[in-house]
């Protein structure tokens, strides 16, 4: 995966989330009727809800990994070192 890609990734996942939050604001409760576009718009949002909390997830789970690579690494070579 290309490193632009993969950087811009949680920016955009961050940039989606923030805007369904705000847009989760003007919806109408569900004890409302709702017209069949007004369900699929609902839908649609909650799905790029699911989308961008999953890419957050990812990054915070890469992040961790890459922490823990970096501990080890530093580990060896303090031991290599000795």
């Amino acid at each position: 995966m290309p490193a632009k890609k993969t950087a811009s990734e949680p920016l955009i996942a961050v940039a989606i989330e923030q805007r369904a939050r705000d847009a989760c604001s003007d919806l109408k409760p569900l004890t409302d009727p709702m017209t069949p576009e007004e369900l699929q718009e609902r839908a649609a949002m909650i799905d790029r809800v699911i989308r961008a909390r999953h890419k957050l997830q990812l990054l915070r789970n890469r992040t961790e990994t890459l922490k823990a690579a970096l501990q080890r690494f530093k580990t060896q070579r303090d031991a290599m070192r000795a």
